[in-house]
């Protein structure tokens, strides 16, 4: 925990309008009144416009509503006992912008127990992010977000997740990241809306401290059984192969856990160098999905629960160690393209199967990487599923929609060791180079 400056006078506070006033204001140290306050107007709020820089490709301004707006810099915010319930009327205004409940624009702040909730179910008019963090060396400590409203949900990304969705899509996420330096610790998020929980777009430098990520799961057979919505009005079509919501699946109703992509922020730069520490994902699509920033990629002592499409991913040059996850419902780790290469991973598979069948255990594709999978707490899964080179669920996806693609134009494996101490079969296919296996059953 930051220590507070004793230099600075403590404000005391006991309103959001106060709190919103503050939030805008540099060198300060505010301490609000514990208590549930409510915001079920945008007028404590508004619109602000960012200058891109000139090293942007983009030319035009960038317009963002927010409710509350951190825009001071080197402040120290102390929110303990706060809750803030945001009517998710809310979501339908800032219909030309993008829209964060609340904006982190400024420096070197701390903020300490910000606990926000949405109320009601209403859908965002556009993209939406309770909280977003543009600004630089801030450090967000014990925040617990909750987030509702978005479309589609119930379906997960069945329905389709960019431009070529089947349905219209208006995504709620949670915690967004793209300033530098930016530490999380001791945050819980908890989605029931289809997005992201954390994830990060141009930011450098991240540090993710004991924070928790938690979803929904969703039989397929509950979707297919409705009589009206979107999947109904859909024909059951799905954006993933085989084409069609099949039945027998379980599907997370949001997106990824802790997630990295390739570029964002203002000005579009490359997202850098991520930590994750004793960190907890649960019924996310993916836990976590750390393979499109540039190195380095550390994960330590995170754990990865009940996950649909993977446990862990993660890019170049990345180490998972002392992690564990359960592949209760797919792959424990799937490297996702042929071009990872030389990643250190030692992962403990938790025994926890279910009755949804799991394909693959382990997706390992790449070259150079030394992996080690182990039983957690010496327990060998009772459910044979294979650990496969050269196959991956992105490439299943490539080759559905487009037919003609390359096999392994993103599978492959090449000078890879595996130490399976696991008891569960390898299969290595026809993608699969100078790729050693040591199996060691205990």
């Amino acid at each position: 925990m930051k220590a507070e400056n004793s230099s600075r006078d403590t404000i005391f506070i006991k309103s959001l309008n106060k709190l919103a006033h503050y939030a805008g204001k540099s060198n300060v140290l505010v301490k609000m009144k514990p208590g549930e306050y409510t915001i079920s107007a945008i007028k404590i709020g508004g619109l602000s416009v960012f200058k891109r820089d000139k090293t942007s490709k983009r030319k035009d301004d960038f317009r963002i509503g927010s409710l509350i707006h951190f825009s001071g810099n080197n402040s120290s915010y102390f929110l303990s006992g706060v809750v803030i319930n945001i009517d998710a009327k809310l979501h339908n205004n800032f219909s030309k912008s993008e829209f964060s409940e609340v904006l982190v624009s400024g420096s070197n702040n701390y903020i300490n127990g910000l606990k926000a909730r949405d109320i009601g179910e209403h859908v965002p008019a556009n993209r939406v992010q309770m909280l977003r963090i543009m600004g630089d060396n801030n450090t967000i400590e014990n925040a617990d977000l909750f987030v509702h409203g978005s479309t589609p949900y119930g379906y997960g990304h069945l329905l389709g997740k960019g431009k070529n969705a089947l349905v219209p899509l208006h995504k709620h996420s949670v915690l967004l990241v793209e300033g530098t330096n930016t530490k999380l610790l001791g945050c819980k998020v908890v989605t029931h809306a289809y997005g992201h929980g954390i994830f990060m777009q141009g930011a450098v430098n991240t540090l993710l401290k004991d924070c928790y990520v938690e979803g929904k799961m969703r039989a397929t057979n509950d979707m297919l059984a409705e009589t009206s919505g979107l999947a109904f009005d859909a024909g059951f079509k799905s954006d993933y192969p085989p084409g069609k919501i099949m039945p027998n699946q379980i599907k997370s109703l949001s997106e990824d856990g802790i997630r990295t992509y390739g570029s964002g922020g203002l000005n579009g730069r490359r997202t850098k160098g991520v930590t994750v520490i004793n960190c907890t994902v649960k019924n996310m699509r993916s836990g976590f999905d750390l393979s499109a920033n540039l190195p380095p990629t550390k994960v330590v002592g995170s754990t990865a629960i009940g996950c649909q499409e993977k446990g862990f991913s993660i890019g170049t040059d990345g180490v998972i160690k002392d992690s564990k996850g359960d592949a209760m419902y797919g792959p424990i780790i799937t490297f996702v393209g042929n071009n990872v290469k030389n990643c250190v991973v030692d992962l403990e598979l938790v025994d926890t199967v279910s009755t949804y069948n799991v394909s693959r255990l382990a997706e390992i594709n790449g070259s150079g990487h030394q992996i080690t999978f182990r039983n957690y707490q010496g327990n060998k899964r009772s459910i044979v599923s294979p650990i496969v080179f050269g196959e991956s669920f992105w490439n299943d996806v490539h080759r559905f929609r487009i037919p003609d693609a390359k096999h392994g134009d993103y599978s492959g494996a090449a000078n890879i060791k595996l130490f399976n101490y696991t008891g569960m079969p390898v299969l290595l296919n026809d993608l699969t180079s100078n790729c050693t296996v040591t199996n060691i059953d205990k």
